[in-house]
């Protein structure tokens, strides 16, 4: 297969230097980045400590921003204006139920339930990987994992009640802050984003899939507070935290790209110009 079809192709590999070089601020680390100066700088070369680190990190940063809004929320605005509203949307919504768009809710908020949600990240983790992308396989892997922990321990921490209306489907066990769903879509569409917006240089597969990930993200946040599961601040919240998770998960496979490069870079070092001479003049 010749370099243009190659091109032309469509493949999920980059097809020249000039677009590896192009796509390097997308997954893969830079030279004077954040990644590697976790690697190098604190990890001291050790490569699996500096993502161990990373994980550590992202939690923190994520977890503590979104734990702080929450008590913002719950503790301060609650009895301003914003409290007002959100309750003022929720009631009203309330109101104003049609049993088409119940249903219509219904089928959209079952897009972000866990089951399909890690269905979906499984059959793209595990293309990618019989596609050979290796670490940037983990993508939506590490995304996730930093939505749901930050989740559970925000959900926990700030206990908001969910709102004083009628509730449609089943009601989780969990509370009202932040929207679980909301994060999960983001994560998982917006990664795929992200992975077709390194995979392929064209254009519309690009606008395409970036605009699904927007239009199910709003659409699933609207149909939360629809159905009386969430506040309107729960959704956004939902929002941000789907996006610092996902942010979060591109600077671990960032951190990971750092090690197996230090890995590659050690083992080049190691075949010293004598030993290969010594190996040109054994070989027959």
């Amino acid at each position: 297969m010749t370099d243009e079809n190659t091109r032309g192709s469509g493949s999920l590999t980059p097809r020249d230097a000039t677009e590896a070089d192009t796509q390097r601020d997308a997954l893969n680390p830079s030279p004077d980045g954040v990644a590697n100066w976790l690697v190098r700088g604190v990890a001291r070369g050790h490569g699996n400590m500096a993502i161990a680190i990373a994980v550590v990190a992202s939690f923190a940063v994520v977890g503590v921003l979104i734990v702080g809004l929450g008590l913002l929320i719950t503790h301060v605005l609650e009895h301003g204006s914003i409290g007002v509203w959100d309750h003022h949307v929720s009631q009203w919504l309330d109101r104003r139920r049609t049993r088409q768009w119940d249903r219509i809710t219904g089928d959209i908020t079952d897009v972000a339930d866990t089951f399909e949600v890690a269905g979906v990240g499984a059959v793209v983790t595990i293309f990618l990987l019989f596609r050979r992308w290796g670490r940037r396989a983990f993508l939506l892997v590490a995304g996730l994992a930093i939505e749901l922990s930050v989740f559970l321990a925000a959900n926990k921490i700030v206990a908001r009640p969910r709102p004083a209306v009628s509730h449609l489907g089943g009601t989780p066990s969990t509370f009202s802050f932040p929207s679980g769903h909301t994060a999960a879509t983001v994560v998982l569409y917006g990664g795929i984003a992200v992975i077709v917006t390194v995979a392929s240089s064209r254009r519309w597969p690009r606008i395409t899939m970036w605009a699904l990930a927007v239009v199910l993200a709003v659409a699933v946040g609207l149909s939360r507070v629809y159905r009386g599961e969430h506040y309107p601040t729960d959704v956004l919240s939902g929002l941000l935290l789907g996006v610092g998770s996902l942010s979060a998960g591109i600077f671990i496979i960032r951190v990971a790209g750092v090690n197996r490069s230090t890995i590659s870079k050690s083992t080049k070092i190691q075949i010293s110009p004598a030993s290969a001479g010594r190996a040109n003049q054994a070989a027959p």
